[in-house]
């Protein structure tokens, strides 16, 4: 990892750190947003700020048409499908627990990789797996042992880890291609065009708080700038230089920066169960991965 250099860890954390507030931020703007809207904003923002970014600075790379079916196929799991299982399932849970069942990202990669990228899948993962469930089971449990998440939000955010899972995939197959800031800039405008027939459906029966923008405005640019435009080009980054599994490694930070924030921001509890469900996760996820890189070498 010393060859890849320094500046690609400080941008793998530094995307887990945006990453982790965003389930905060995302909290947030759902007071006034339903998360369609607040997602199709998101994208719009990030749009903005990335188009701005590119051509100011001539950083602006041309996409040739034969890749166009790939970055469909990336935005349709990310940010569209992605961001609709996030969304309504951050809807349904805490932003602690919505971090927690995401963390299961890294730990479901090697299952994918193994079946669609003939990768090995080691005995250590397998540990890993079992003991990242296990946390995620103690986080959703209260003292008494009875479920204090929704299921449906179980349900929606499980859903975007395997979201996630087939978005790692294409991304591997993107960053070979184009510049990490061309890849982030493209997925977010076939994204945002996805999601407008989603806005016009779901708004004609769920009308949004528009007028009130003051309530949501700075939460919703944050999530456009920081969350859906700089951390995405980060994460491409660290990425394509450090590959799939070593990457992924990073998400592990996610519930960690989700339960500082959450505590001190909107004074969100940390209850007992959740501190020893959020460490086991973690630590299952470091076994896994740990032991994938050392086979990676082999």
């Amino acid at each position: 990892m010393k060859d890849k250099g320094f500046i690609v860890h400080i941008a793998g954390i530094v995307a887990m750190i945006f990453w982790g507030m965003s389930f905060v931020w995302s909290t947030q703007v759902y007071e006034s947003l339903n998360p369609t809207a607040t997602i199709f904003l998101r994208l719009v923002v990030a749009t903005v700020f990335f188009t701005a970014i590119l051509f100011i600075f001539r950083l602006n790379e041309k996409v040739r048409a034969k890749h166009l079916g790939l970055f469909a196929l990336a935005a349709m799991f990310e940010p569209f499908l992605y961001f609709i299982f996030e969304g309504y399932g951050l809807k349904n849970t805490s932003p602690v627990i919505g971090a927690g069942i995401i963390a299961m990202i890294p730990l479901v990669t090697p299952i994918a990789a193994r079946i669609f990228l003939k990768e090995r899948l080691t005995p250590m993962n397998i540990v890993g797996f079992i003991i990242s469930f296990i946390g995620v089971i103690v986080m959703l449990l209260n003292k008494n042992l009875e479920f204090i998440a929704s299921p449906l939000g179980i349900l929606f955010l499980s859903s975007a880890v395997l979201v996630a899972v087939g978005y790692s995939i294409a991304l591997m197959r993107l960053t070979k291609l184009y510049k990490p800031m061309t890849i982030t800039w493209v997925q977010n405008i076939i994204g945002m065009l996805y999601f407008i027939p989603m806005v016009i459906i779901m708004e004609r029966f769920e009308p949004s708080k528009f007028a009130n923008v003051g309530d949501y405005i700075v939460p919703l640019v944050c999530l456009g700038v920081f969350c859906s435009a700089i951390a995405y080009a980060l994460w491409a980054f660290a990425f394509s230089r450090l590959g799939a599994s070593r990457a992924n490694v990073y998400s592990n930070l996610i519930p960690v920066f989700t339960a500082i924030f959450s505590y001190f921001i909107i004074h969100e509890s940390l209850t007992t169960n959740k501190i020893i469900g959020i460490l086991t996760v973690v630590v299952g996820l470091v076994l896994s991965q740990l032991k994938t890189k050392k086979a990676a070498t082999e």
